[in-house]
């Protein structure tokens, strides 16, 4: 069985990181420094005009990074998914903000930076699908 891929996206090396290692043995994990190269990985990966939803099984991104935020990482991603299905993005947050917010600028859920424990366990119910 083909593991799930998830594409972390983070503008510092310790989340980055930190992520990866939680999750590198359930998933096969890409990484990501900024929304750009996030964006640059998923039209890489829609070569053969294969959508990335295809590719990639879920994003997790975090909301304040220089140039390109998470939520227009979303935005980005809602805009592409044409074919087949949906990719959720989740954020990772260490502001306050509400689910209101988050879901009206196209993302599944938020997490605290600080409790990657909800963020796993979250993970594992999206993707036990």
């Amino acid at each position: 069985m083909q593991k799930k891929r998830i594409l972390v996206v983070d503008d510092s090396q310790v989340v980055l990181r930190g992520l990866h290692d939680i999750l590198v043995d359930r998933y096969d994990i890409v990484t990501a420094q900024s929304g750009e190269d996030a964006v640059a990985i998923l039209e890489d990966s829609m070569k053969d005009d294969l959508c990335f939803s295809n590719v990639f099984d879920l994003i997790i991104t975090d909301l304040l990074m220089p140039g390109m935020t998470g939520f227009d990482l979303a935005q980005y991603v809602r805009d592409m998914n044409k074919v087949n299905k949906y990719t959720p993005v989740i954020l990772l947050t260490t502001e306050k903000i509400s689910l209101e917010k988050v879901r009206g600028n196209g993302c599944v859920a938020y997490f605290s930076k600080a409790d990657p424990k909800r963020l796993v366990s979250f993970v594992r119910i999206l993707l036990s699908v």
